[in-house]
């Protein structure tokens, strides 16, 4: 039956038969080998494994390198140079490169006039003229699987005004 011991160590057994261990993790492993003959077992299982499997691995012979700089420097020799280009942005990046406060303040400008679009504008002078205040109420009714929203825009003043009844129905 395994003891909270088997338990702990359990995970570390593989790691002390491939000698994996640190100092201190490797002294508690073989105290507790020393008086567990299952963990022991297991153990032994695993070096004999890694013994089997190093012993049946053939070393890969070493590459042949002799040819190697004679091909690549023939072909340096043959293939012609590609021309460098820049990318199209790097013109426009050279300027602010090297200037820490002018690419701070360029970064801070890029920043406000990207985040221009996203302000919430609620007053009426930053709305365009065909955009105005939109009301819309929900109307309740007596049936309680049903309701009824009204838009309307009649409030603006130019203009004939809208208005739009939507009666929704949950059956």
């Amino acid at each position: 039956m395994p003891s909270l011991g088997c338990l702990w160590n359990r995970t570390r057994l593989d790691a002390f038969a491939d000698a994996a261990l640190g100092p201190r993790g490797a002294r508690a492993v073989a105290r507790h080998l020393s008086g567990c003959a299952a963990c022991r077992d297991r153990v032994e299982r695993g070096i004999a494994l890694g013994a089997q499997i190093r012993g049946a691995t053939a070393v890969p012979p070493a590459p042949d390198w002799a040819g190697f700089w004679a091909g690549v420097r023939a072909r340096i020799g043959t293939q012609p140079a590609r021309p460098f280009r820049e990318p199209w942005w790097l013109p426009l990046w050279k300027p602010v490169w090297g200037h820490p406060r002018v690419a701070l303040a360029t970064g801070l400008a890029m920043a406000t006039l990207l985040s221009v679009p996203f302000w919430p504008a609620d007053d009426a002078e930053f709305l365009p003229a065909w955009a105005g205040p939109v009301m819309v109420q929900d109307v309740g009714t007596e049936d309680p699987d049903r309701s009824v929203m009204v838009y309307s825009d009649s409030d603006r003043g130019s203009g004939p005004g809208v208005t739009v009844i939507w009666v929704f129905a949950t059956r």
